[in-house]
């Protein structure tokens, strides 16, 4: 997937990772490129106290992957939404087992009464757009129960924490979803999907700046 933002910024959008305390910046599941800054290693300085992470992860869901071995964390404000057969734009966390990567995504989900092939998907403030560019891949299809169709983009976000905090800032956040065939639905972003962006990134930013034992010890206790 590919997304450009701000001022159509184009990048590709790597699937990078930020680290607990006690780690070093890097990249995953792409490789170092020559001229790429050495990774700078984070301070282990004013780490958030156990209660602070626990307090920051408690509106949030907690469950363990055992397949790919590690913690994901996600609100339950997306779950109701997709009750509702609702649009939304969500961040996820996923913590890994065996390293202190931590890794920030944001799921797209539409919702409709036709099939969209997703093709794009733009954001847009009052200020600016951000534009993201779907795969390939069309990997929604009919849900029986919602009586709905749908589809899902998940895009990841490690490098654009700051265009989710303009997200949080602006006075309304539309997105509008484009297919393949060229039709389009537009989404605001509601309240409840505007706050689980809020807590997501508030978790991230306790999770970043925890010890990697703490971390897992109050992961491990929260998980559903």
């Amino acid at each position: 997937m590919k997304l450009t933002g701000l001022f159509k910024r184009g990048a590709a959008c790597l699937c990078t990772a930020a680290i607990l305390m006690g780690g070093v910046s890097a990249f995953a599941l792409s490789p170092a490129l020559p001229d790429e800054p050495a990774p700078v290693e984070l301070s282990v300085t004013n780490a958030v106290s156990e209660a602070q992470l626990r307090s920051a992860l408690s509106k949030l869901t907690v469950t363990y992957d055992s397949e790919a071995e590690g913690w994901q964390i996600d609100s339950p404000h997306e779950d109701a939404s997709m009750e509702k057969a609702s649009c939304g734009l969500y961040p996820y966390l996923f913590v890994t087992n065996d390293d202190p990567t931590v890794y920030l995504s944001l799921g797209m989900t539409y919702f409709g009464n036709k099939k969209l092939d997703m093709k794009s998907v733009r954001v847009e403030t009052e200020d600016n757009y951000y534009d993201f560019t779907c795969d390939e891949e069309f990997i929604g299809g009919y849900d029986n129960d919602l009586k709905a169709w749908f589809d899902y983009e998940l895009f990841d976000m490690d490098d654009e924490t700051s265009w989710l905090n303009e997200w949080l800032a602006a006075k309304s956040v539309t997105a509008t979803f484009t297919g393949k065939d060229g039709s389009t639905k537009t989404y605001t972003l509601t309240k409840d999907n505007l706050q689980a962006i809020r807590d997501i990134l508030n978790a991230y930013d306790t999770l970043l700046g925890s010890d990697v034992s703490t971390a897992r010890v109050v992961l491990r206790s929260l998980v559903k």
